[in-house]
């Protein structure tokens, strides 16, 4: 069976969702699945708003080959770059993964009629996390909140540095970076902290740090594996109920297990 997985960047560009496509694309093609993704590293629009969807939309008309010849089609948040092709090609069965929100909050209108239209439009949907549902008013057949690739992986035979801090993630007000700033500020022990951004395999930083502040519920879960003490920061409502739900989990999935949702949802 062919997949075509549609997403803003695809690795080995670094990022939540990057990871996430790249650790299921990888589970797929071990039940030997065809993967392919397009993203705009193969598109390359111009990042000029309206001309830029213009352009990815005719792109995908004059490639419209890759999107017949695929069996499934699984969108990754960008559902807007599909959204003509429903029509075009309504034969065709589309699903959706809603990684997460923007960062504007209150969230914007737009951004919630956005994904409104995506689940009614796609044959089946998955959110990563619970709080997409109620703050975006919609139903998605199945939740997940990421995986880590393997369990364990000799963490226990590590010591950990006491006072060090791994910061994992984007360095941005949604993450929680600034609250994090204060609190540091506040402490009277000096800690060591390293800021981890940009580096596909930041398991070998959390093998030694005593404590970690994830930016999100994929480093989260990282984090938890490596036996770090994790540190989370919200500046609103939305993010409290997203550090409340990925805490309330008590096992660490694989990304075998999401691709087993993957599976599931697409046999709808």
């Amino acid at each position: 069976m062919r997949i075509l997985f549609i997403s803003k960047h695809k690795p080995p560009h670094i990022g939540g969702v990057e990871k996430h496509i790249r650790e299921i694309s990888e589970e797929l093609k071990k039940k030997d699945y065809v993967v392919t993704t397009i993203s705009e590293e193969d598109i390359k629009q111009p990042h000029i708003k309206i001309i830029g969807l213009l352009y990815i939309w005719f792109w995908f008309l004059k490639n419209i080959k890759v999107l017949y010849k695929t069996d499934i089609i699984h969108i990754h948040d960008v559902f807007i770059w599909y959204l003509p092709f429903c029509f075009l090609l309504p034969f065709k069965k589309i699903f959706i993964t809603f990684h997460g929100w923007e960062g504007k909050y209150p969230i914007p209108i737009y951004n919630i009629l956005n994904k409104k239209v995506a689940n009614y439009l796609c044959n089946g949907s998955i959110a990563v996390g619970k709080y997409i549902e109620k703050y975006y008013k919609i139903k998605p057949d199945y939740i997940i909140h990421g995986a880590v690739r393997k369990l364990g992986q000799d963490y226990g035979r590590q010591t950990k540095i006491k006072n060090t801090v791994v910061w994992l993630g984007r360095q941005e007000k949604d993450t929680g970076y600034f609250e994090f700033q204060k609190w540091l500020k506040k402490q009277r022990e000096k800690y060591k902290v390293k800021y981890i951004t940009n580096d596909p395999n930041p398991e070998k930083y959390l093998k030694t740090a005593e404590y970690c502040v994830p930016s999100g519920y994929l480093s989260y879960l990282e984090a938890k594996n490596a036996n770090c003490k994790i540190l989370t920061f919200s500046h609103n409502k939305l993010k409290e109920d997203y550090w409340n739900e990925i805490m309330s989990i008590k096992k660490i999935p694989t990304w075998s297990k999401i691709c087993e949702v993957y599976l599931k949802l697409w046999r709808k």
